[in-house]
C-alpha cells in the first residue's frame, strides 16, 4: 500500500489461495480496495527478468505448475515479520513474547558481551539503513568491551599488587584532582598498590559493574576480589590512613 503512492500499479505475488494474506484483517481490507493494488493468487516468482535494469518477472503457480511473465518496473521481496531467533531458546538471552531481541542504545543483550543488531531486535524502524547502524554501533561497543575485558585482565587480574580503581571523569574536576590525592597516598603508604584509573565516560562496564554512580570512587582490588571500597571525601592529610 505504500508503494502505490509512487506506482501507478501494484501486483502482489501470494502463496496462499485467492483472498487469503498473511496480514490482520483491516489491513487486508484495505489492500482489497485500494485501485492501485492486483493480487496473483497461489504463486511464486521463479526468476527476475531484464538485463541492466528490472523489465519483468517470470511467475509459476504452485498448484497448477504454468509459468507465465509479467512486466515491471521494480521488485520488493517480502520475507515476513517473523524473527530468526528459535536458536537461541535456553540461551538466557532476553527475548520479547515475539521473539525480538530488546538491547540498549550499545546493542548490548541481557547478557555481557552478546550483542543484538538488525530486524531481530526490538526497534521502530525495519530497514536496511537502520540494521547498518545498528552493526556499525554493535561494532564500536563490542571493540571497546574487548578492549575492557583484556586490560582488566591483564592491569588487574594478573597484577602481583592489590589494584586501587580510581574511577574518573575527565569534566568532574573534583575527580581529577582527587587522582592526585590517590597518588601521593600510595607513595606514602609505600607503593604496596597498583593504580589503575578508569575513565568512566569511556569504560562504562567497569562503572557498571561496581555500581559507580558517581566519581570520585575508589575501590581496592586482589586478583579481581573487592576487598573495600575508600572514602574519597576524606581531608588529603589523612586520606592514606585508609591504605
Amino acid at each position: 500500500m505504500y508503494i502505490t503512492k509512487f506506482a501507478n500499479k501494484v501486483t502482489t505475488i501470494v502463496l496462499h489461495d485467492e483472498g487469503i494474506l498473511d496480514c490482520n484483517k483491516l489491513s487486508a481490507e484495505k489492500a482489497f480496495e485500494n485501485e492501485k493494488m492486483n493480487f496473483v493468487w497461489n504463486s511464486t516468482i521463479e526468476e527476475v527478468l531484464g538485463k541492466d535494469n528490472v523489465q519483468g518477472v517470470k511467475i509459476k503457480n504452485i498448484k497448477t505448475g504454468e509459468s507465465s511473465e509479467l512486466t515491471c518496473q521494480g521488485v520488493f521481496f517480502f520475507v515476513g515479520m517473523i524473527p530468526s531467533t528459535e536458536f537461541l531458546h535456553d540461551s538466557g538471552v532476553e527475548m520479547d513474547q515475539k521473539g525480538y531481541i530488546p538491547v540498549n542504545e550499545l546493542m548490548e543483550t541481557n547478557i555481557e558481551g552478546i550483542y543484538a543488531v538488525g530486524d531481530n531486535r526490538v526497534k521502530y524502524l525495519r530497514q536496511i539503513v537502520s540494521a547498518a547502524s545498528d552493526g556499525a554501533t554493535a561494532a564500536v561497543a563490542a571493540e571497546r568491551y574487548i578492549e575492557e575485558v583484556n586490560d582488566f585482565r591483564a592491569n588487574v587480574l594478573e597484577s602481583d599488587k592489590p589494584v586501587i580503581l580510581s574511577f574518573f571523569n575527565p569534566v568532574v574536576e573534583r575527580s581529577l584532582a582527587f587522582n592526585t590525592v590517590l597518588e601521593k597516598a600510595v607513595s606514602q603508604s609505600g607503593s604496596k598498590y597498583k593504580i589503575v584509573k578508569v575513565d568512566i565516560s569511556r569504560k562504562k562496564m567497569l562503572a557498571e559493574k561496581y555500581g559507580v554512580k558517581e566519581v570520585p570512587f575508589s575501590i581496592v582490588l586482589d586478583k579481581g576480589a573487592a576487598i573495600k571500597q575508600l572514602n574519597c571525601a576524606m581531608d588529603p592529610d589523612k586520606f592514606y590512613t585508609q591504605l
